[in-house]
């Protein structure tokens, strides 16, 4: 946030839609300030996500109003808060365990709001940190494919994240995880023509992310996916997509990480494609090549004579899948 943080934020005990009271400020990005607070007719505690583009909103005299005050901008400033609304709109459609929860949305005091369950844990990126990376079974079988399942689950229902990475899932104190901010989430499939706001994160957006009238689908998300996958497995996202336009020669995991198995860096790197069209297209490929990394791990610990033993044991299973891979692509 600005220096000017205290004029920008909520003030506590704030009454908001006449039944949610701010607490505190969480987190702020350049679109949107998250607090916590109480629902005063059950007492519950909540997360409030207030619209608040920071670049062209100011708050009214009575502390509470947002209008836009950059000049010029205000055509811009209703689309994103349409953008926001929908957010709301797509959240209430979902129901999972590994999903925020949503409780409620609506428009007041010139701006927006997404009431959701206030979730007690931390980021996948703290996560990681903490636990050197996590190159072990029970993070692949408790926290990823938990998460691999719940994109599937999107994508059933006729949506996209497009905003899958590592600060965006909240990894709970029994170490399932918790999918959040669905702020570029849209439905799938788009209608011809339609265009789509334009929100991007580094290294861990796809090509089709940059463009307002591109082809997405499943397969954006999975690149997203991808790139998680290689936070975790090597340190660091990706190169960003835009980098690789003229030249893709993106290293494999594996280069990083000797205790990554072949068939999981081969489909982390087909991921991650730049082309969409030949990109990996299918969580199933996902999901079957943590489960095979999962099982090495289970079994041998890394860095053992036994694990390379363990890993040896499927490269074979890994030169027929790789196979199948490239006919597919």
């Amino acid at each position: 946030m600005r220096k000017d943080n205290c004029k920008m934020t909520l003030q506590r005990n704030v009454i908001i839609n006449d039944t949610y009271q701010v607490r505190q400020v969480l987190a702020s990005s350049e679109l949107a300030i998250v607090y916590a607070g109480r629902d005063r007719n059950t007492g519950a505690k909540v997360a409030i996500k207030e619209f608040f583009p920071q670049r062209m909103a100011e708050r009214q005299a009575d502390k509470r109003g947002v209008f836009c005050s950059s000049r010029g901008y205000g055509g811009q400033y209703q689309e994103l808060l349409g953008a926001f609304l929908l957010e709301g709109e797509l959240l209430s459609k979902l129901d999972h365990p590994h999903i925020v929860s949503y409780l409620d949305h609506f428009e007041a005091n010139g701006t927006g709001y997404l009431v959701m369950e206030y979730c007690t844990g931390i980021t996948l990126t703290e996560y990681l940190n903490e636990h050197n990376h996590a190159l072990d079974a029970a993070f692949i079988t408790e926290t990823l494919l938990p998460l691999v399942d719940t994109l599937d689950y999107i994508h059933k229902q006729g949506i996209l994240h497009r905003d899958v990475k590592p600060s965006n899932i909240m990894v709970m104190e029994d170490g399932t995880p918790k999918l959040l901010d669905f702020g570029s989430a849209t439905r799938w499939p788009m209608q011809s023509g339609e265009k789509q706001v334009i929100f991007t994160s580094a290294g861990y957006s796809p090509l089709e992310f940059y463009s307002e009238k591109s082809s997405q689908g499943p397969m954006s998300d999975i690149y997203s996916l991808a790139a998680l996958l290689h936070y975790w497995t090597c340190g660091q996202p990706p190169m960003d997509v835009k980098q690789r336009l003229f030249q893709d020669e993106l290293p494999s995991v594996r280069s990083h990480n000797e205790y990554v198995n072949p068939w999981l860096a081969r489909v982390i790197h087909w991921g991650l494609t730049v082309r969409s069209e030949k990109r990996c297209a299918s969580l199933a490929w996902v999901r079957s090549s943590l489960r095979v990394q999962a099982w090495v791990w289970k079994v041998r610990k890394p860095g053992t004579v036994e694990w390379s033993l363990a890993e040896n044991q499927h490269t074979q299973v890994y030169e027929v899948e790789s196979k199948k891979q490239h006919e597919m692509a």
